[in-house]
């Protein structure tokens, strides 16, 4: 009884997660997003000019932290000479994706758990690479006993689009914390540990 339980348990997670993966936009998706945006703003401006505007690539997108009911997508984007990074606010209208007119749309780094999981991951990388970094105190705290608090507020940088996140770390020789900006990158939805 226990185990059929359990089983059905299991699978009525299971069922759920794939339905949250598909309530978040592809590229494609977002791309027209963006063109039916443009098209708007060439009609409200009554423009002739065309407006070259592409989404090239998608590095993920999460849940609005800010707005109830939209997600935020970290894509590249080519503007002509504007080439960078953005993140987009996007809400869901029936079954298409609509951009948000949103400036300064926030987007959430990696959870603490991530963050500390990666940066002793490199930690522990770094002093199998070279021996003399394990005698550094940093390096074997940063490899064993460091903990991440929180990820607070994170920047896009536009050229690269890696997150600098504001972060709170503790480790035993600094037991009243440490505040430091560490930079991660998504790629393909990973997230990743940017050392300086």
């Amino acid at each position: 009884m226990r185990l059929t339980t359990l089983t059905l348990t299991a699978a009525a997670l299971f069922a759920a997660l794939p339905a949250h993966a598909a309530t978040m936009p592809t590229l494609e998706q977002i791309h027209a997003a963006v063109q039916a945006g443009v098209a708007r703003t060439q009609a409200k401006t009554q423009s002739a000019m065309p407006f070259a505007v592409k989404v090239t690539s998608l590095q993920g997108c999460q849940d609005s932290q800010e707005v109830p009911g939209e997600v935020v997508c970290l894509v590249a984007m080519s503007a002509g000479m504007r080439d960078g990074f953005n993140v987009l606010p996007l809400r869901k209208e029936g079954d298409t994706w609509v951009g948000v007119e949103r400036k300064n749309a926030r987007f959430a780094g990696p959870s603490p758990a991530e963050a500390q999981a990666m940066i002793r991951a490199w930690a522990k990388e770094e002093v199998a690479r070279d021996p003399d970094a394990a005698k550094d105190v940093q390096m074997q705290e940063a490899q064993s006993t460091m903990q991440v608090k929180a990820v607070n507020e994170c920047d896009v940088k536009r050229k690269t689009g890696y997150l600098v996140c504001d972060t709170e770390l503790s480790v035993p020789s600094r037991p009243d914390g440490i505040k430091t900006e560490l930079t991660f990158m998504l790629d393909s939805g990973n997230w990743r540990y940017v050392p300086r």
